[in-house]
């Protein structure tokens, strides 16, 4: 299908999207009931379908996705302080060549937009801002209360290595304790993110660190559900992870993004700013990453025998690839890129 505008606009300001909120003329779908209803963690939902910390950058932008037919809307992950977005711009166009995990890191030119969303792939680089505690913590619960029935508000949080003194573990199960006050049924961590400098966008690949920090997150909450996100593994590694945080975590949620150093035409580094050569890449070029993660995490659920949430991530473009993912074993599938240019692709599928 022809490319359309998003409701995020990549031209403006992380800040001037905040304040405009999201940028959809409808009309809105009539949503026809639920084929059937799943169980999740607890909740009866409407269907597998949602979006994943990023797009949604506040209530404005949950509540359009929630009525849209999106039934797991996952709120932009907040911390315990304010934070700043890296600056504009913080999305560019990259060409939808399929990418490997041993891609990582190497080097991928912008292009222009592509004519179709089926060649759609972005870098992101926001760098997790984050309005103050009191403020999103009032937007969160403005965010609850516009969940129809059938559908379950997810609260992103992040940890901040030094805020008000506290360690990084503590830190995040600081934040994640906010979250619950302010009303999340079911927290994610976010323990992926290639877009920070320091240490909390890269815990995932840790299983002893990160299971220090799921512990102390479990401590804070209760019986509060937890949520994992995480970035592509082998299966060794991912194996040790899975290990070390089942304890502690009900779900896992894989993947963010592929990093890749973004260049310009010329060969430059393309985001402006310290730090920012490195971003990560979503889109289409990462489906091959997101499904292969789905399935490793299943065949190491099967294999461990254990009990735990898969949300499948990365690269979900059309309603095949719900299917798909679903297919693998999946028991959410959400959807970021797509859900920006195509908010209308969840009603289409539960509509069929």
């Amino acid at each position: 299908m022809p490319l359309p505008a998003p409701t995020y606009d990549v031209a403006k300001s992380y800040d001037e999207n905040y304040a405009a909120g999201p940028a959809f003329s409808g009309p809105e779908p009539v949503l026809a009931p639920p084929r059937r209803t799943i169980s999740f963690l607890g909740h009866r939902l409407n269907s597998p379908i949602g979006v994943p910390a990023g797009p949604l950058l506040n209530s404005a932008y949950v509540s359009l996705y929630a009525r849209l037919g999106w039934d797991i809307p996952v709120y932009k992950t907040v911390r315990s302080v304010e934070r700043a977005c890296h600056p504009a711009p913080n999305c560019l166009f990259i060409p939808a060549d399929p990418l490997r995990e041993e891609d990582a890191l190497s080097l991928r030119r912008t292009a222009p937009a592509p004519d179709a969303l089926t060649d759609l792939s972005i870098t992101n680089s926001f760098g997790m801002p984050s309005k103050p505690p009191a403020e999103w913590q009032a937007d969160v619960r403005a965010a609850d209360a516009a969940m129809g029935p059938g559908q379950l508000l997810i609260v992103s949080i992040v940890g901040t290595p030094g805020a008000e003194g506290r360690d990084l573990a503590a830190d995040f199960a600081h934040t994640a304790a906010l979250a619950k006050a302010a009303g999340a049924r079911v927290i994610e961590a976010n323990f992926s993110c290639p877009n920070v400098v320091s240490s909390e966008g890269a815990l995932y690949g840790d299983a002893v660190t990160s299971a220090a920090v799921t512990q102390r997150i479990k401590e804070a909450i209760g019986d509060t559900p937890l949520l994992i996100k995480i970035g592509a593994l082998p299966e060794e590694q991912l194996t040790a992870v899975v290990r070390a945080n089942l304890p502690f975590v009900d779900g896992i949620a894989a993947i963010n993004t592929v990093p890749l150093r973004i260049v310009d035409a010329a060969g430059q580094q393309a985001l402006p700013g310290d730090g920012r050569l490195k971003s990560g890449v979503c889109g289409a070029a990462i489906r091959g990453v997101g499904a292969g993660m789905t399935a490793r995490l299943i065949r190491i659920r099967d294999r461990l025998h254990a009990q735990y949430a898969v949300v499948s991530v990365g690269g979900v473009m059309t309603e095949q690839d719900i299917d798909d993912r679903l297919a693998l074993g999946a028991d959410l599938v959400m959807s970021a890129t797509a859900a920006m240019w195509d908010p209308l692709m969840a009603a289409r599928w539960r509509n069929r």
